[in-house]
Order: C-alpha cells, then sequence, then structure tokens
C-alpha cells in the first residue's frame, strides 16, 4: 500500500532510474556498466530534493532495494526512522533546558544556543553538541526558530520606572590622555519606561571595572531596577556581574545576537548623542573635560521634552516612584570581586597570589572571597550568606616555610606557637 503522494512519487522516479536493469530486459557483456556511467552522468530534477545527479552507487543501491522488497514498488519509498525521537547526544535535562532557553529565547540559532547552554553551565565548556542531532531535536519539537516575518516587531515600554534598565556601549571620540590621543567608549544605562539616562559616562575602556562603576552610580542615583537589559559582549556576560545583580536582586536578560533592535531605546539615544552633541562638542585636552561637558548635556537633555513621550523624561520617571527600590546603605560592598577558595587544614587561602588566614570554623568550606578591584588586600569572607569579617594577611615568616607538604604540628614545634 503507498503511504502518501510524496513516496509515491519518489519511488516512481526511482524506478524510472532503475527499470532498465529489473525488468527483466537482457543485457549483453559491458551493457550494464555503460548504461550505469550513462545515467550517473546526466543530470535530473529530483522529486523533493535540490541535488541534480545521481551516482552509480546509488542506483546500485535502489536497485538492491527494489529486489528485496519482492520486486514491489514500496522498496523504492523513503523509510521511517528507526531512531526517530532519540537523540544519543542530548540527554534528558539538555533537552529540558534547550526548551525552557528557546521558549525565552525562541530567534536563538544553533551556535547560540549552545553557547547559553556553556553559559548557564549545562554543558561543560569542553563539551560541544552535533548540530544536526541539535536541529533534528528543534524541528521534531517544534522548536524551529521564527522566521523574520513571523517575528514580534511591536513597540515595547516597561510598565514603571526601573522595571527595565537598558545599557551598551558606544564608541566615542579621542582625546588627550598625557601626550598621546587616546579612544573613549560611552557606556549609558537608560530607563525603558521614562527613557531617563540613569547614568553615562565616557571611559578609556569598555572593560567591566567601567561597566560595573557606571551601574554602581546608576543605583546611587536612581535606586535598583528590577531587570537589566543589555548585550551579549564579554563585560555584559562576565561572571561577576552576574554575582553583583543576583545580590543585589537584579534580573539579567541579554540581547540575542545579530539583534540590536532589542536594545532600541539606547540605540536611538546613542544616535542622538553622535548627532547633537558628539557632532558640535569642542575637542577637549582630557576626558574630565570631556565628561563634565557631557553630564551637562545629559542633565539637559533629561530636563527636555522628549518627542515619543510628549513629556521630559525626568517628569515621567517621577510619576510612579513608590515602586521604585532604594539602593542599599553599603551599595559600594555589593560592587566587590567575588572568588571562591576552598579554605586549607592551616585556615588559609591563596588570593591575588597572597595566602590569608581565615576563621578556624571555615576549614575545608568552599568560601567567597570579596574584594574590590583597587584594594586586592582588603579582603573580607562570607559563607552562606553571612560574613566572617577581614582576612588577614598570613605572617611572611610561616607563609615562607608553608608548602605543599606543611604540617600545622610541625610548625608548631618549631615556633612555639602556630598563629
Amino acid at each position: 500500500m503507498v503511504k502518501n503522494n510524496k513516496n509515491l512519487e519518489i519511488a516512481t522516479f526511482r524506478f524510472g532510474i532503475i527499470s532498465d536493469f529489473v525488468t527483466g530486459v537482457t543485457l549483453k557483456y559491458g551493457e550494464r556498466s555503460h548504461l550505469l556511467k550513462k545515467k550517473s552522468e546526466r543530470q535530473y530534477k529530483i522529486p523533493y530534493s535540490s541535488q541534480t545527479s545521481i551516482s552509480i552507487s546509488t542506483i546500485k543501491k535502489w536497485i538492491l532495494m527494489y529486489k528485496q522488497a519482492g520486486h514491489r514498488l514500496e522498496g523504492l519509498m523513503l523509510k521511517d526512522r528507526k531512531d526517530k525521537g532519540v537523540y544519543k547526544s542530548l540527554d534528558p535535562s539538555i533537552q529540558l533546558a534547550i526548551k525552557e532557553i528557546k521558549s525565552e529565547k525562541p530567534d536563538l540559532t544553533g551556535v547560540a544556543l549552545i553557547e547559553e547552554l556553556h553559559h548557564r553551565r549545562y554543558l561543560k565548556i569542553t563539551e560541544t553538541l552535533n548540530l544536526s542531532v541539535l536541529y533534528r531535536f528543534l524541528k521534531d519539537s517544534n522548536l524551529k526558530r521564527p522566521s523574520a516575518t513571523n517575528i514580534d516587531r511591536r513597540a515595547f515600554e516597561a510598565a514603571a520606572p526601573n522595571e527595565v534598565w537598558q545599557s551598551d556601549v558606544m564608541h566615542g571620540p579621542y582625546v588627550r590622555d598625557g601626550n598621546k590621543k587616546r579612544k573613549t567608549y560611552l557606556i549609558a544605562i537608560i530607563d525603558d519606561h521614562s527613557r531617563l539616562i540613569t547614568h553615562a559616562e565616557f571611559h578609556f575602556s569598555e572593560k567591566l571595572i567601567y561597566l560595573k562603576d557606571c551601574l554602581k552610580k546608576a543605583i546611587e542615583k536612581r535606586g535598583l531596577p528590577q531587570k537589566l537589559y543589555i548585550d551579549n559582549g564579554s563585560c555584559y556576560r562576565a561572571l561577576n556581574l552576574e554575582q553583583i545583580t543576583a545580590i543585589l536582586g537584579i534580573g539579567i536578560s541579554h540581547t540575542p545576537p545579530y539583534t540590536p533592535q532589542g536594545r532600541g531605546k539606547i540605540e536611538r539615544w546613542f544616535r542622538y548623542v553622535r548627532e547633537n552633541f558628539l557632532a558640535v562638542y569642542d575637542k577637549h585636552n582630557s576626558i574630565d573635560a570631556l565628561n563634565e561637558s557631557f553630564n551637562e548635556w545629559v542633565d539637559a537633555y533629561n530636563n527636555r521634552v522628549h518627542s515619543s513621550i510628549k513629556e521630559t523624561p525626568l517628569n515621567k520617571y517621577k510619576k510612579n516612584m513608590k515602586c521604585v527600590r532604594p539602593a542599599p546603605p553599603n551599595l559600594i560592598d555589593y560592587f566587590r570581586m567575588i572568588e571562591l577558595r576552598r579554605v586549607k587544614k592551616d585556615r588559609t587561602i591563596q588570593v591575588n597570589g597572597s595566602r590569608y588566614e581565615v576563621a578556624v570554623d571555615l576549614i575545608d568550606l568552599k568560601v567567597e572571597a570579596r574584594f574590590h578591584h583597587e584594594s586586592p588586600d582588603d579582603i573580607e569572607i562570607y559563607f552562606d550568606g553571612k560574613s566572617y569579617g577581614k582576612a588577614v594577611t598570613l605572617n611572611k615568616i610561616v607563609n615562607h616555610r608553608i608548602g605543599r607538604d606543611y604540617k600545622p604540628e610541625a610548625e608548631s614545634i618549631v615556633s612555639g606557637e602556630l598563629f
């Protein structure tokens, strides 16, 4: 029984190719090989295929399939995959993770999806996935990437101030730094609801330390956002940024790759900066002078009627302040670097190439060493969300003797006391 019109069309085409070899026609010596070669050199319009030629081995395979099926047309039809629905390289936890990520970010490509699996620690950094298996799973699970015509491009606006902040980096002008000129980068954060610029500043780099500084200053002035909508750049993907925002209770959402329209408000504001500030600003002698002039310009922008919202960004921002969470009083402490260390038997840890003493209660436990980039020796120790005070630099004499086979008892004999 024929399965469907597609299968019948394919089988009929295949039979037309092999009919000279299976219908009882007697071929003289050498004619079979000559005919196979001739058929393989022709161009065909193959049903449901972009190929136009057929190899000799494929023709021989079709002949065998037809004979094994008892000279029935069904033998030339497409076979159902025996492993359909089985994905050997995708264990159930990975399949669930893929479905979860695709529900959040339906337009991710296969490569971007694998990157996201690495980022969320579902895959080890050394692991990867077979793209053909991944795409088959996406197709069978109806998780294919939507076409450009199907993507919802409706304008979005957060319902309240500080609900969503957008952040990005723009390449800035060259300014003088000592005896040379250096390129600047504008790091900016905009409130999605009101278009208010919560903070924007030029730096000589777009590294994480400057992004953190911009976010800290924005929070100091405007409180805590609920979500930060950011790019996929390396500084935005940094683990320390995720740690900081998680501790502060700020969600992070990354723009899907190659879709800058997701950050449309900040991108349009950058264009406004180029056309209305950079186009007319005087060439300043330093980055400090540039930022001083730019701060005045941003303040004027926040107090000027915006063409889209028909009022000033600052006025719209202030209309619903009850939902804004204030910044914690010790905000600067939340912006420290965080490194995990396991405390050794001698109750020490090593951070930034130096060894430190910590509380004896923490032996064998993995603790958080929190410190500021500019003061790496001022380290506070946390475990399970609780502070255990500052780490103390290990005595240099003791530190000199500590090695791989160090025994606390032996040190006690030499010095009379260990610490």
